[in-house]
């Protein structure tokens, strides 16, 4: 167990007493099935005869109590089915007939109408479509547990209280595959309306309006692109085309070879620890990241070789199942780490977690197939350093010292959608091991990987939405505004961005409409024992500890000093840890076009922290120097000339 990872015992309230599910990661078919089933256990603990739902303790969603009811069954049901369909072991903790049985009955029940367990029908816009879709799918996979034991008027049920989803409102971005997954499996099970054909195909079409290229896509009206790439597109695209792909072979396809390539990038994004840089929203699924991976191989869509597509899954649900990652129930909590609902968006429950069922896909795989049989394979993290470019959907991914970082710079989120948390994108980058600070509080945007303006009002701005400039794998740049509409406070930005070892170097050209304090963060440092092990602050460089982890920020032009922000000791606002130290290069109030030029650094190499020298500095061109690097040539128009006896 990784303690440094924990909340600070001096400043947070006592953790789950429940340990990690399972520390024995040996990656091969038995132990997934003994972790699915270690998580079901506590899931087995809360169900009651006759109940169509879970008492999972938690936050309420603002969907309201029978959505909520119907995600903390739906979810779990999905677990199980992976779970369900696996090879038994000689000896097993729960009773596979009793689990399918209850669900069998839940279902039965919560699609009653006139039974008090019922959930109702789904209705415009509503949260029932997507644990409609989550449900389709359990019966799928575990076909011979969950569906065919039901009897012909239960069926018949269960297919009218689905066919609610005809007609209702969806949101114009991944849910749709929710009303095709639906209608799919009406229409195989014959209960088809003429008129499910021509609406699947609009809602099909529709989606792939969004494809970006390479098989990545934007979230149709959110405007983003992070993880739902992984558990929504690429993961209903794969069922959609496994299970009814035989209606259109074509579309089918096209939805493979965007897999294919989608996960030759994917790849990438999982450090060596197996963690993902902890970006976008909905980072309460967790391990459902890894999901398209297993499902891919199911699906004969070969994109890494099997024994590299097994490494990933294992080291991204082990990274997990290390973790605190239980409720005092045994459930999965909402968090990342942890228990940690701050991270939350106001659509997640209790059971909201249960997404990362998906994650368990290796399980609807034999025990011979070649995914368990193959030579494991390192990730490329594992191998070596890497940066590589994905221009269309705007991101760069790198690895250093097995961490992973990514690099955004062209989406952001729609304006409907803030409340999720613009900080969610709008930060320069994300990176994994270390974290990060969510909103301290409304118009108080956090300081950590980002550029952020005070206006006089005493609100923060930060990167809300960007439009490229460059996106290449050793440099990348954007545009974008910091203020507010109904204010009409404003900075415009231009900000370019290199990067070597755990350094970045940081051109930032703004232009303040009204006086602005800007600050420049570096990642924010999670602080497990309530306090930093090594801090040292002064106007030219400065650096941090916590003992493993180190940030840094040497400001080079445009700054008039820096400071140590550290969190509040009694209010959580970072993603590990319930405190947290970010350095800050910070401005004077100023107005009008200013240039700021900064190295930031980030890593577990203390070497690699000492400061840079400037050994020349010309306009357009900057050479500098590292005691542990060495050299490092900048090179681009209208880079302002530094007076090197500042630097």
């Amino acid at each position: 167990m990784n303690t440094n990872l924990l909340p600070s015992p001096v400043n947070s309230p006592a953790i789950t007493p429940y340990a990690p599910v399972n520390t024995a990661p040996d990656g091969g078919y038995a132990w997934w099935r003994s972790a699915a089933e270690n998580l079901l256990v506590p899931l087995a603990a809360l169900m009651k005869p006759d109940k169509a739902d879970l008492p999972l303790r938690g936050q309420a969603s603002n969907h309201g109590v029978q959505a909520d009811r119907l995600e903390s069954f739906a979810r779990p049901c999905l677990l199980a089915a992976h779970w369900l369909v696996s090879e038994p072991a000689a000896a097993e903790k729960l009773s596979r007939d009793e689990i399918a049985a209850w669900f069998r009955r839940g279902l039965v029940v919560g699609t009653d109408p006139s039974s008090p367990e019922s959930w109702g029908p789904t209705a415009n816009h509503h949260q029932h479509t997507v644990e409609m879709a989550a449900l389709t799918l359990a019966l799928q996979i575990a076909r011979s547990s969950l569906w065919e034991p039901l009897s012909k008027p239960e069926r018949e049920q269960v297919a009218r209280w689905f066919a609610s989803i005809r007609g209702a409102g969806l949101h114009r971005n991944n849910h749709m595959f929710f009303s095709v997954m639906t209608l799919a499996f009406l229409n195989q099970e014959g209960f088809a309306r003429s008129s499910d054909g021509p609406v699947m195909r609009h809602l099909l079409d529709v989606l792939e309006s969004m494809a970006l290229g390479g098989g990545w896509f934007i979230d149709g009206m959110n405007e983003t692109v992070d993880y739902y790439q992984a558990y929504a597109f690429h993961y209903y695209g794969q069922w959609w085309a496994r299970l009814y792909g035989y209606t259109d072979p074509k579309r089918a396809r096209r939805w493979k070879d965007w897999t294919r390539q989608f996960l030759k990038d994917y790849v990438h994004f999982f450090a060596a620890s197996g963690e993902t840089p902890p970006f976008g929203r909905s980072l309460c699924y967790r391990f459902a990241a890894s999901a398209p991976f297993g499902l891919a191989e199911l699906c004969g869509v070969a994109a890494v070789p099997p024994g590299q597509a097994r490494r990933v899954c294992t080291r991204n649900l082990d990274f997990f199942l290390r973790q605190h990652v239980l409720q005092e129930q045994g459930a999965l909590s909402l968090g990342w780490t942890d228990e940690f609902p701050g991270i939350t968006e106001a659509y997640s429950c209790a059971g909201s977690a249960y997404w990362a069922a998906k994650g368990f896909s290796p399980l609807l795989l034999p025990s011979q197939h070649r995914f368990w049989r193959a030579k494991e394979e390192r990730l490329p993290s594992e191998k070596s350093d890497f940066q590589i470019a994905v221009p269309q959907a705007g991101l760069v991914v790198r690895s250093h010292d097995g961490e992973v970082e990514v690099l955004n710079n062209a989406n952001g989120i729609s304006v409907g959608n803030i409340p999720f948390g613009t900080w969610k994108w709008g930060k320069l980058s994300f990176r994994s091991g270390i974290g990060g600070e969510i909103a301290p509080s409304a118009g108080r945007y956090p300081l950590d990987a980002a550029l952020t303006a005070e206006f006089v009002t005493g609100s923060i701005y930060g990167r809300h939405q960007c439009q490229p400039v460059a996106v290449a794998a050793d440099h990348c740049a954007s545009v974008y505004g910091l203020g507010d509409r109904f204010s009409q406070n404003h900075a415009s930005v231009e900000t370019h961005l290199w990067w070597k070892g755990g350094w970045q170097f940081q051109w930032h050209r703004v232009t303040a409409y009204q006086p602005a304090v800007f600050r420049l963060g570096t990642y924010s440092l999670p602080l497990p024992e309530g306090r930093w092990t090594e801090l040292t602050v002064n106007d030219d460089f400065a650096h941090a500890s916590n003992g493993q982890h180190g940030v840094a920020i040497q400001p080079l032009l445009g700054f008039h000093g820096v400071k140590a922000n550290e969190s509040e000791p009694h209010k959580r606002t970072h993603l590990l840890a319930w405190h947290s130290l970010t350095l800050t290069a910070e401005t004077e109030k100023v107005v009008g076009e200013q240039h700021l030029l900064a190295l930031v650094w980030v890593g577990l190499n203390q070497k690699e922290r000492e400061s840079w020298k400037v050994i020349s500095s010309s306009e357009g061109k900057l050479k500098l120097r590292h005691p542990a690097l060495g050299g490092w040539q900048i090179t681009q128009a209208e880079l302002p000339k530094l007076s090197i006896a500042t630097a």
